[in-house]
C-alpha cells in the first residue's frame, strides 16, 4: 500500500525491478479514484532515483496545487497500476511493457491531534 500526504513531498519505496522484464525500464503510474469513477485515471511518470535497484526502487511524488507539484489528488482511496516501458511513456497507450505492480493507495491530509483529559 502507498500512503500519500497532501501538499507535501512523498517518498515511495517499491520493488518493481524484480518483476520487470526490461533491462532499464521506465515506470508509468496510473491512479484511479475508487469513490469517484467519473474522474479520468491520472497517468504520471515518476523517475526511479534508487541507487540500488536490485534491492528497491525509490520515487518521489510531490502532491499539491502549487508550482512544482507532480499531481493534485483528492483525499481518499485509489487503486494504482504501474507499467514498465522501454522509453519514457506519455500515456498508458504508449506503453508496450507489462504491468509490474498494482495495489491500493491512500491520500490523506495532516493528522489532527485532539486534546483529551489524559494529556
Amino acid at each position: 500500500m502507498i500512503y500519500v500526504e497532501k501538499d507535501s513531498s512523498n517518498t515511495i519505496v517499491l520493488t518493481l525491478n524484480e518483476k520487470a522484464l526490461l533491462a532499464s525500464p521506465y515506470y508509468l503510474f496510473v491512479f484511479e479514484n475508487e469513490y469517484d469513477t467519473t474522474v479520468a485515471p491520472i497517468e504520471l511518470y515518476l523517475e526511479n532515483t534508487s541507487t540500488a535497484t536490485d534491492r528497491y526502487d525509490l520515487f518521489t511524488l510531490i502532491e499539491g496545487d502549487g508550482t512544482g507539484a507532480d499531481v493534485e489528488l483528492t483525499k481518499g482511496q485509489y487503486t494504482y497500476t504501474i507499467y514498465e516501458a522501454a522509453s519514457q511513456p506519455a500515456t498508458v497507450t504508449d506503453t508496450t511493457g507489462d504491468i509490474v505492480e498494482f495495489g491500493r493507495m491512500v491520500v490523506s491530509s495532516e493528522t489532527v491531534v485532539f486534546n483529551t483529559i489524559y494529556d
